[in-house]
């Protein structure tokens, strides 16, 4: 039997003004931020995108992403908050935020700010945006792990921490992660490869999806907090059903509707 091989670890925070805490998560957030939006702009200079499409784009992304990411964590996750706080427990931002609403999010702005904000071709900016993700959410992900968010079921699987008081458990902040950054991996290697307006977009949430639905099965269920389930799912679980879906019809769609583009070809600045 492998034992647990990561000791519990839990890293200080600073506080440099009375109210204002720097912590790991909230650090390795705005790493997060920082790295996604750089990748996404080095893509989208080399596809001849303006930056400032991708820089502005990516902000209104990330930000409807944190906005619908609170609400889901509250609605969906917590209700009985909602019902004890009403509508303070909503405009609570720093009350907590799921990753799965995050993504939701992320699509209602990337919509919004190419089709309604700021008109551009919208799969060549939306892919863009979605190839510079994955390294940015590593990051994030990361933060979850160092301020183990996501404590899941027993276990001595190699990779699960040694909580105290709790023995060896899976941390999924950092199991997702890690997949996170396989699908980064992943991207990079066909950085290179003539692609359709579209294909991260799709590709993504087919990868994505299935490791995060079954990763779901691993959240505890024995301790205090624990994920309300629907149907014996959790939120996150049918939204991945979703997911996959929408990222299958995606590849199926732009097979027949987008251009092949070859990134290593010189191209003129897209226009709307």
């Amino acid at each position: 039997m492998l034992l647990a091989l990561i000791p519990y670890f839990r890293i200080p925070h600073y506080e440099p003004f009375e109210g204002l805490v720097l912590d790991s998560w909230a650090v390795l957030v705005a790493i997060a931020f920082i790295v996604g939006m750089e990748v996404a702009r080095a893509r989208g200079i080399r596809l001849g995108l303006e930056v400032r499409d991708i820089v502005d784009g990516s902000v209104v992304t990330v930000g409807m992403g944190f906005l619908v990411g609170h609400l889901v964590h509250v609605l969906a996750y917590n209700p009985d908050t909602y019902r004890e706080e009403g509508i303070l427990s909503l405009l609570k931002f720093w009350g907590g935020f799921s990753s799965t609403g995050g993504l939701i999010g992320a699509v209602i702005g990337c919509v919004l700010f190419y089709k309604l904000i700021r008109k551009r071709p919208f799969w060549i900016h939306a892919d863009t945006i979605t190839y510079g993700f994955p390294f940015g959410f590593f990051f994030g992900r990361m933060g979850c792990f160092t301020a183990h968010d996501h404590i899941g079921k027993p276990s001595h699987f190699f990779l699960a921490v040694d909580f105290p008081d709790m023995g060896p458990r899976h941390d999924l902040g950092l199991e997702e992660g890690l997949w996170v950054l396989g699908i980064a991996a992943i991207f990079f290697a066909l950085r290179n490869r003539p692609f359709r307006p579209g294909f991260h977009v799709g590709l993504f949430a087919l990868l994505y999806s299935p490791v995060r639905f079954g990763l779901d099965f691993l959240r505890n269920t024995d301790l205090q907090g624990a994920d309300i389930r629907y149907a014996g799912l959790t939120f996150a679980q049918w939204s991945c059903i979703a997911f996959a879906v929408a990222g299958a019809a995606v590849l199926a769609w732009i097979r027949t509707h987008q251009p092949l583009i070859d990134p290593r070809a010189p191209r003129e600045p897209a226009t709307a």
